[in-house]
């Protein structure tokens, strides 16, 4: 399944980025073109050593394509998501208490009826189908569907159905959405 990655904006007000799914004035300047990165974020949200990350990659790549086919999603789309969330690490816990391969808050794991959220199987299978539901929700803009797995559906409601400003969810959209793109051209 192809990923199709809508336009990203980016406005840099006293030194700090703030991204939108459309251009909101004319300080906004194009930051990704539809799956085309034009500049990489800078900094990601998780740091795993090398060979912890491509270890951890080997062992969920099956899951993650498994169910990027039950729910046709982008394999890369998860796999970028599992990576900036979790640096592919299956048992990684948040400090706010999200966990597993896909950081999954216990809230969204429960609405998934996760069990176990340590198990891959399981995280990856509510992942993936949560993010299915976010992307129906945003009619299938990538962007937001992230800010929403990252912020909430309901900060990105508040914020009019844009990017909410947070410094988190500001560094995450675009790192999720530039590792998607590299996964899609290895």
């Amino acid at each position: 399944m192809a990923l199709t990655v809508g336009n990203v904006f980016v406005s840099y007000v006293d030194g700090v980025p703030r991204y939108a799914s459309q251009r909101l004035d004319a300080s906004y300047r194009l930051f990704i073109r539809g799956d085309k990165v034009t500049r990489v974020a800078r900094k990601s949200s998780v740091t795993v050593d090398s060979e912890s990350r491509q270890r951890g990659r080997r062992q969920l790549t099956p899951l993650i394509e498994h169910y990027a086919r039950v729910h046709q999603l982008a394999p890369e789309l998860i796999a970028a998501v599992v990576g900036v969330e979790s640096g592919f690490n299956a048992s990684a816990v948040s400090p706010k208490g999200a966990t597993g391969a896909m950081q999954l808050m216990p809230a969204t794991a429960a609405r998934y009826g996760v069990t176990n959220a340590d198990d891959p199987a399981q995280n990856i299978a509510a992942g993936a189908r949560h993010l299915k539901q976010l992307l129906a929700s945003h009619h299938g803009n990538v962007a937001l569907a992230l800010a929403a797995y990252n912020a909430g559906q309901g900060a990105v409601a508040r914020y009019g159905s844009r990017i909410p400003p947070y410094r988190e969810t500001m560094l995450y959209v675009p790192a999720v959405l530039a590792a998607a793109a590299r996964g899609s051209h290895q």
